[in-house]
């Protein structure tokens, strides 16, 4: 929010101030902007002043840049300051300066200086001869314009940057609830989005939990199979089966943990030993690191989730699936880059991934979809973090980028 005087004081308030000032001191009163452009209502004016700036334009432009002018010149000084305005008259302004920064000024006179001034009469009919306005009538009010003494002007300048202080000090009270406000919806945003992510890492390992089902159970199975297949001299099933028995033991780990990315790797090559059986070697898998993956850290159950949407949803008429994974630095961060040549993604659903929209999950393995994954991330690295880019057409398969923080990781 831009903060102006308009916005952070009240503006009756300034206006009754104004009047109050205007009463006691008998002078013309206004309060401008840093521009110059009024903000209150002028009080008291003469109608000389009055006159110009109703009638004419050019009048009221330079009525606005002598006031522009004069408060900029008493903020420089850091005080009031007695000046002429475009006309000749004697004008006062005090700055209103709010944490270093000029707001506007508060600004009065309208007056000649008794002793000084008779010999500039003809000099301030001059400067006004220019304005397209009836001269008769600017003559009737000239002469209504009231000569007053220098102590007089003095006193009105010394009460004009107590009122200018005390506009200060409410403008400051504003400020500092406002950003008050600010800090406090800022934190409510931050709040709402931490309990988004913890519902999500909940969900997470619900769906780790139902694909957990009695795992001691299923490990004692599968290692009855993986004895028989090895005494029937069926290396297949038993490479099969171990695997097996791998993914279900790394999906029993806490899901709020982070694991190295090598672990993350291991679990994606016994997923895809179990896919190469059931598509009969019709998937290739190819990666290309420039770290150390072991020393990368990740949060469990985010590579293979993508690997596995690609199989899902990719895999139709290709005869050979390609499934490459790369590793770089960029940034001082870590990107993993998953790409297939399978069917690729339709542009209605690929701006849907990872919006806060419901997505009908069809994983088979965990059910966890690149939402999922993307807001896990974020949970751990912040914002910055997670799935960052999605690149995709139909036929022509698709490439998914996942970016996180290099903690640790050196370069091979």
């Amino acid at each position: 929010m831009i903060f102006t005087l308009k916005n952070i004081v009240d503006l009756e308030t300034l206006q009754e101030i104004q009047d109050r000032f205007a009463d006691a001191t008998g002078l013309g009163v206004v309060i401008s902007d840093e521009n110059g452009t009024p903000v209150t209502k002028p009080s008291n004016f003469t109608n000389f002043c009055s006159y110009i700036r109703s009638s004419s334009s050019e009048g009221l432009r330079g009525c606005m840049l002598s006031d522009e002018r004069l408060g900029r010149i008493a903020a420089n000084r850091g005080k009031p300051t007695i000046h002429r305005c475009h006309s000749g008259l004697v004008d006062l302004a005090a700055p209103i300066i709010l944490n270093e920064k000029y707001m506007g000024a508060i600004l009065c006179g309208q007056v000649l200086i008794q002793g000084q001034d008779k010999e500039r009469l003809d000099q301030i009919r001059r400067n006004t001869k220019h304005l397209q306005v009836d001269h008769n009538l600017l003559d009737q009010y000239f002469e209504q314009i009231e000569f007053t003494n220098q102590k007089r002007v003095e006193a009105a300048a010394d009460m004009l940057f107590l009122v200018a202080n005390y506009i200060v000090k409410m403008a400051a009270t504003y400020l500092t609830q406002e950003e008050l406000n600010e800090k406090n919806q800022k934190l409510m945003e931050e709040l709402q989005l931490r309990a988004q992510l913890e519902k999500t890492l909940q969900e997470t390992q619900l769906k780790v939990l139902q694909a957990q089902i009695n795992p001691h159970f299923l490990f004692n199975t599968l290692n009855t199979i993986s004895r028989l297949a090895y005494l029937e001299n069926a290396a297949q099933t038993q490479d099969v089966t171990y695997a097996l028995a791998k993914i279900l033991r790394y999906s029993l780990r806490n899901i709020d943990q982070l694991v190295s990315l090598s672990e993350e790797l291991e679990f994606v090559r016994n997923y895809l030993n179990i896919q190469q059986s059931r598509f009969r070697n019709k998937i290739q898998y190819e990666q290309n690191f420039t770290f150390d993956v072991g020393s990368i850290k990740i949060p469990i159950l985010c590579v293979q989730p993508i690997i596995e949407n690609a199989l899902l949803h990719g895999f139709e008429s290709q005869d050979k699936m390609v499934i490459r994974l790369c590793c770089f630095s960029m940034n001082d961060n870590v990107v993993l880059e998953i790409s297939d040549n399978g069917a690729g993604i339709p542009e209605e659903k690929l701006s849907s991934i990872l919006s806060d929209k419901k997505i009908q999950s069809n994983g088979h393995t965990t059910g966890i979809g690149l939402k999922n994954v993307h807001k896990r991330i974020q949970y751990y690295f912040g914002e910055g973090y997670g799935i960052t880019a999605i690149d995709s057409r139909p036929g022509a398969g698709a490439k998914v980028q996942i970016t996180i923080p290099k903690v640790g990781g050196d370069l091979v």
